[in-house]
């Protein structure tokens, strides 16, 4: 995550206000599974998850390495614990853990090296989840990626350009893990278009106000938006992927 913490500048407040939030039934399946132990959300960016998570567990803590998503993240939630660290290296004691959760995160971590510090951090049997909230496509989306894709030269698909999604899933649940269940949960995201352009500002892939293209950028997914909505909105049909493993 070192090497990309920077591109989440400038972007903390449409990232807390504009990100999609996770299904209820999500977390009470993960508390089911694991138990009330303390969860350490890795990559927690302004604490999304990490809130979703404190609906059903009782002792949380996060990890955030870039500055000004930490910082929302501690005026949104002051009494959780987000410290400056990565997954690769959370200077937290052996065995200290019980509950490690990924939330559109994985893609910036080393995978090898975030799996030796979770196997150091976890107790014995403690569990990693790594979740996504990923997108079955429909044409709105596809107009709104052929958009990215002219625009973001960082735009990438899947598990961030390293596989597609097919990979991916192949990748977690029949090599990286030692043992992995993986659910699925409907979670519609609708947006006006307040909500849309928030969302595509908060990526760490788009441009910023001033970049170069950032007027023709908005202005064609303003055109999208007009296109596709129905009733001032459009919705973005999601749904949240948990991986749940052992190492």
């Amino acid at each position: 995550m070192t090497d990309n913490k920077e591109l989440f500048n400038c972007k903390s407040a449409d990232y807390a206000r504009f990100r999609p939030a996770y299904p209820a039934a999500a977390i009470g399946w993960l508390r089911k599974k694991c138990g009330d132990g303390l969860v350490l959300d890795v990559g927690a960016g302004t604490g999304i998850f990490t809130q979703a998570l404190l609906a059903e567990f009782s002792s949380v803590a996060a990890l955030e390495p870039n500055k000004d998503m930490r910082q929302e993240f501690q005026r949104l939630l002051p009494d959780i614990c987000c410290f400056d660290g990565s997954g690769e290296d959370t200077h937290l004691p052996d065995s200290s853990v019980d509950l490690i959760t990924v939330a559109q995160a994985f893609h910036w971590l080393d995978e090898d090296k975030f799996k030796q510090e979770a196997m150091r951090i976890l107790h014995p049997g403690g569990r990693v989840a790594i979740i996504w909230n990923s997108v079955r496509k429909n044409d709105f989306t596809v107009a709104r990626d052929n958009i990215c894709r002219k625009y973001c030269p960082r735009f990438s698909k899947g598990y961030a350009g390293k596989r597609t999604p097919a990979e991916g899933d192949a990748f977690l649940r029949y090599s990286y893990f030692r043992e992995v269940e993986k659910v699925e949960f409907d979670n519609p995201f609708v947006m006006d278009m307040t909500a849309f352009m928030g969302n595509m500002r908060s990526r760490s892939y788009t441009p910023v106000s001033g970049s170069c293209n950032f007027d023709r950028f908005y202005a064609e997914l303003n055109q999208v938006f007009q296109q596709y909505a129905r009733d001032g909105s459009v919705v973005e049909n999601l749904k949240t992927e948990i991986f749940l493993g052992r190492f």
